[in-house]
């Protein structure tokens, strides 16, 4: 084959759409966007739509940006399979913002490692199916011809022996769905089978902020998305992604200029007990990444204790189960400050599980 949960949010979010637009009054520099290639000069990277066919939809394309180390070790037939979350694309990964500091691209493409950035079906430059047609299965279905295509060598002619899929959020949770024989390691960030409650706002609790918009009423989207059926974050609340302190102005300026979609099938799934949780499918080494701000993280005190405590339960007893939890940091717990420090963790247990 040839190749061409977030619904509302309380209404301390008021805060958070005040700082956005002080953020833009100050006039922040605005990162140009450049090619894969041109952010990635050390590495051999191609741009590629890749053919996929699922069931209700058809023939489709999933979007994505190849990228090999031109000088590598033994990592070479390894490549890194980038899954974003609802509402993002591939520029989670690849952030158009001091690239050495905060893109998990270079980071992976510093330590030898290919990578194979996303977008999901329904998001970016993949195709748009009409959103009644669209869940998350045939989202994941889409996925899996791409991992098959990857080690076949049907990519760009490159042929990789070995798949580690590394998620945030949504394109964590997709990792549960389908029993993935292919992928020989996992990287779940900004997802866990906890989902602890905001504490409540510390005065004038008012009433809670529309957090999803429909896409085709959004600035950005309007025009060029006329589906109902797909949404996008309300302009100005992107920030509640990250903890404040912790966060650069400018890399939370181009999360809300390059947001993505989002569908109503993003927030499906049964909350099923442990012991039929799709995640035991998961039958081989995984590494859990969470910031101790997100609500994903453990109720009290967040420890890498306290959420395997929480999540080995989830998943099989074979499974080689380890988490991180990253200090200082919320949902897009790779795009805070400290993103070094916790794509080096990451990396690390990486070449202790595959490479």
């Amino acid at each position: 084959m040839s190749v061409s949960r977030w619904r509302t949010a309380s209404t301390r979010t008021r805060a958070i759409v005040a700082s956005l637009a002080a953020i833009a009054a100050v006039g922040l520099a605005v990162p140009v966007i450049t090619s894969t290639q041109d952010r990635h000069p050390g590495a051999d990277c191609d741009e590629v739509q890749v053919p996929v066919s699922v069931a209700e939809i058809g023939n489709a394309h999933v979007y994505g940006e190849l990228c090999r180390p031109r000088h590598g070790d033994g990592t070479g037939k390894i490549v890194q399979l980038l899954v974003p979350g609802s509402s993002y694309n591939h520029s989670y990964f690849d952030m158009p913002v001091q690239p050495s500091h905060y893109s998990y691209v270079a980071a992976a493409l510093g330590a030898g490692y290919s990578t194979f950035n996303i977008d999901r079906l329904a998001t970016g430059r993949s195709t748009l199916p009409p959103s009644a047609l669209y869940t998350l299965d045939s989202g994941t279905e889409a996925i899996h011809q791409v991992i098959s295509m990857l080690r076949a060598g049907e990519i760009e002619d490159r042929q990789f022996a070995e798949v580690v899929w590394v998620g945030h959020s949504l394109g964590s949770s997709m990792a549960w769905n389908e029993e993935f024989d292919d992928v020989d390691a996992f990287v779940l960030t900004g997802m866990s089978h906890v989902v602890r409650q905001e504490p409540p706002p510390s005065a004038d609790p008012g009433e809670d902020i529309q957090f999803e918009v429909t896409a085709k009423d959004d600035p950005k989207f309007r025009g060029t998305v006329s589906d109902p059926g797909y949404l996008t974050t309300k302009p100005g609340v992107r920030q509640f992604f990250y903890y404040e302190p912790n966060a650069d102005p400018a890399v939370i300026e181009a999360d809300e200029r390059l947001k993505d979609l989002s569908t109503a099938a993003d927030s499906d799934g049964p909350d099923l007990p442990p012991a039929q949780s799709p995640s035991r499918a998961i039958t081989v080494s995984t590494l859990l990444v969470v910031g101790d701000q997100d609500q994903y993280c453990t109720v009290g005190v967040c420890t890498a204790e306290s959420m395997l405590a929480h999540e080995r339960p989830y998943y099989s007893d074979e499974v080689d189960l380890a988490a991180v939890v990253v200090p200082d940091s919320g949902h897009s717990v790779q795009l805070h400050k400290n993103a070094p420090e916790t794509n080096a963790a990451i990396l690390q247990w990486i070449t202790t599980a595959v490479g």
